[in-house]
């Protein structure tokens, strides 16, 4: 554990703005705001579901893809240190295992939330929905006292629900 962080890291674990809204979630509200636009607005953002739903129509669209895949995981390592530095707020220390068993929650929100594992679609209003979701399962699962392994379960079945769904769905569009 690392202990002995900055102030300011630590004080926004605790502070809200106008004693209301608590200064993580403005955060997370704001990197999801800046997200949508960059998938809606931007050609990156356009490239980026091209290239999910397939490598090669990417490459025969014109997309250079390996330029591409090195701007997704800058990208994606952006905002990993930015979760973690509010992780690390919130919980007032840095492990290095802190964020071990966020990505089955992770993957739940998104199919939740409308995207397809199957790739090239997906949205960031249904992926914060999802994310609500699992915020809400997982809080009451505590304040209700259940076993964290009901709740992974739970997890699970819920991918497996959301999943049955898209594929349902394909094979109707189809």
């Amino acid at each position: 554990t690392v202990s002995g962080l900055d102030d300011r890291i630590l004080s926004m674990g605790n502070s809200s703005l106008f004693g209301v809204l608590p200064v993580l979630a403005i955060i997370w509200f704001v990197v999801a705001i800046a997200e949508f636009l960059i998938l809606k607005y931007t050609i990156f953002g356009r490239n980026l579901y091209i290239i999910g739903s397939g490598v090669e129509v990417a490459k025969l669209s014109g997309i250079k893809v390996r330029k591409m895949f090195y701007a997704v995981y800058g990208f994606a390592g952006l905002l990993y240190g930015i979760a973690g530095i509010m992780l690390a707020a919130r919980v007032q220390s840095a492990l290095p295992t802190g964020g071990e068993g966020y990505d089955m929650n992770a993957i739940a929100a998104a199919v939740i939330g409308g995207a397809s594992l199957a790739g090239g679609r997906g949205a960031i209003g249904g992926t914060l929905l999802g994310t609500l979701l699992m915020v809400l399962i997982n809080n009451a699962g505590v304040q209700f006292g259940l076993n964290t392994h009901i709740l992974e379960i739970t997890s699970g079945v819920l991918i497996i629900f959301a999943v049955a769904m898209d594929m349902f769905k394909n094979r109707k569009k189809a």
